[in-house]
């Protein structure tokens, strides 16, 4: 049986050592996987400064040759996260998570929002290369995500 090389290559990155470290330290967990589908969960730090997580879902057909599509994600319902439920916190997380025509993370990487509004042109290290690998949307999820946290910090040292 030949294997689909945008399969190998997203098991590859599940299996790379600082991803799965990721996933030990709970920054991270892998939900499902069925290619070219990947559903998953980052851990997040709410305004308040309680933990949470949020789930995700990434069609990963073409990878790494195409831009990773990745949609917040209901993962309870397996459907796209309502607007009023999304992560809260300051200007960078909110455009991260906010609800637009495409609906999908707006991040320069991702595959809707890399061509939209010039951020390809003028986030050149955010966007998206075929030498890049999950860990460096998980890892870029995950400080988003926990960008409430040092806010937090912030506050109480001052």
């Amino acid at each position: 049986m030949i294997t689909d090389p945008s399969t190998a290559k997203v098991e590859a990155d599940l299996a790379q050592p600082a991803f799965l470290a990721g996933c030990r330290g709970g920054r991270w967990r892998i939900v499902s996987w069925q290619a070219p589908i990947l559903r998953f969960a980052v851990s997040a730090t709410e305004p308040d400064g309680s933990e949470t997580e949020y789930g995700f879902w990434a069609e990963l057909s073409n990878f790494p040759a195409q831009n990773p599509m990745v949609r917040i994600w209901d993962l309870g319902r397996d459907a796209p996260l309502a607007p009023a439920l999304r992560p809260k916190g300051g200007p960078r997380l909110q455009k991260t998570f906010q609800h637009w025509g495409e609906d999908t993370v707006y991040r320069p990487w991702d595959r809707k929002t890399g061509p939209h509004d010039a951020n390809t042109p003028n986030m050149p290290s955010l966007c998206w290369r075929p030498d890049r690998s999950l860990l460096f949307i998980f890892e870029d999820l995950h400080g988003i995500l926990n960008s409430n946290a040092r806010t937090l910090r912030l506050r109480a040292a001052a």
